[in-house]
């Protein structure tokens, strides 16, 4: 399943707004390098989270409107009664009978939300067919959608009972969960790798060998386990960073917070992955909330190709404040949230540096420089310009780069 279209009407800060998304096989007559990602920009407050949390519902909404678990909170645009979501599904085999694996299908797909006093109440859309009804069988590929909010974190693997999970949750709700609940925990490699690496070694490779591929120069996965002193139990997976083994859970933060939700992913992938086929040939919608979280620049700069090429057959909805991550694709993945609408601007990004990316209509900054500094060189140029020589030595010297700081009193 992927998303083709969205609107959304009356929904927290949009009052109407639209978007024409990127997936894989769309029939574009001009391809870009990644058709299968989609990258949301845009101030905080703008729509980001609130786009990819409207993405989430549309494209589960038969399941998520019906027993699953989920409480709209605060979703309904003040001063309306009601907020409208539609989708456009680009539907496969996968997803539901009757789909030949070389073609697909779109179907429409809707959900409103009610305030009825003080609550919010989410109103069922009609099912048309049967077209939804794998949606909601827990054994099955269709419909298969993950999404991670910007709280995401690692559950401790010895308090983590996935069972328990399904059930305060429905499986399509509590994929996307981490979206509208920031408490959720993400799954920890050692509650379901290890049972995979003795029961299918064949799925068990592919699974490192993707997990190999999706970390930063310089990490890799080797599938062993840390053992734990004067335990006969195992530990967690160890990773070699810089030629050094560590387990995971002494990894720096950014290493446990990029590794922790990808892991979840290739878990959710696996689990949802159609019999016969390999983890990589796997479709869906993944949502991912703050993609750049805890990165180093160098690793913003790859992030997303890394992940795009590395699942091929994913549609990719990332949200960044990243100029590296968004001078990493090309205008045609990018929509901007302003104003209360979606766009997407002619203006190329893809190649920039930060500076050139946070200075174009992308970013829309005026400058670069800290606001203090700005106020420090109005107030010389206005003394330069009473005459005030000492002014105008100072400003030429701080535009070759040295600030007073860093500048030695002759003795």
């Amino acid at each position: 399943m992927y998303v083709k279209a969205l609107r959304i009407e009356n929904l927290r800060c949009f009052e109407k707004a639209s978007a024409e998304l990127q997936y894989p096989e769309s029939p574009e007559s001009e391809p870009v390098p990644h058709p299968n990602v989609n990258l949301l920009l845009g101030n905080n407050g703008a729509g980001k989270t609130t786009a990819l949390k409207a993405l989430a519902l549309a494209s589960l909404a038969p399941s998520l409107a019906r027993s699953s678990g989920f409480l709209p909170y605060n979703l309904v645009r003040t001063g309306t009664g009601a907020a409208r979501i539609e989708a456009e599904l680009v539907l496969h085999a996968q997803d539901a009978k009757g789909i030949p694996n070389a073609g697909s299908r779109i179907v429409p797909s809707h959900l409103s939300i009610s305030r009825i006093g003080e609550s919010e109440v989410l109103q069922p859309p009609e099912m048309e067919g049967t077209t939804f009804t794998r949606m909601f069988e827990t054994e099955t590929p269709a419909f298969f959608a993950v999404g991670y909010g910007a709280t995401r974190r690692v559950e401790e693997s010895s308090s983590y009972n996935p069972s328990d999970q399904l059930k305060r949750r429905g499986l399509r709700y509590l994929r996307v969960a981490g979206l509208f609940e920031s408490h959720i925990g993400l799954t920890p490699m050692a509650t379901w790798l290890p049972d995979l690496e003795k029961k299918n070694k064949g799925r068990f490779t592919q699974v490192a060998h993707l997990l190999a591929r999706l970390l930063p120069e310089g990490a890799t996965f080797s599938g062993k386990r840390y053992k734990q002193p004067k335990s006969r139990e195992p530990g967690d997976y160890l990773f070699s960073i810089g030629g050094v083994e560590v387990p995971f859970g002494a990894l720096s933060d950014g290493y446990r917070a990029y590794i922790g939700w990808v892991s979840d992913l290739l878990y959710h992938v696996l689990r949802g992955c159609p019999s016969g086929f390999k983890l990589v040939e796997s479709r869906g919608l993944v949502l991912v909330d703050e993609v750049d979280l805890h990165l180093h620049p160098s690793w913003q700069r790859s992030v997303v190709p890394v992940l795009a090429k590395a699942l091929p057959s994913i549609q990719f909805v990332f949200s960044t404040h990243s100029p590296l991550v968004a001078s990493s694709l090309h205008a045609r993945n990018i929509f901007v949230m302003e104003n209360g609408a979606i766009e997407q601007y002619k203006e190329q990004i893809y190649g920039l540096d930060s500076e050139q990316a946070l200075l174009s209509s992308y970013f829309n900054l005026g400058t670069t420089r800290a606001p203090g500094y700005i106020d420090e060189m109005r107030a010389l140029s206005s003394k330069s310009a009473a005459g005030d020589a000492k002014a105008a030595r100072e400003i030429l010297l701080r535009m070759a780069g040295k600030p007073p700081e860093t500048r030695r009193k002759k003795r």
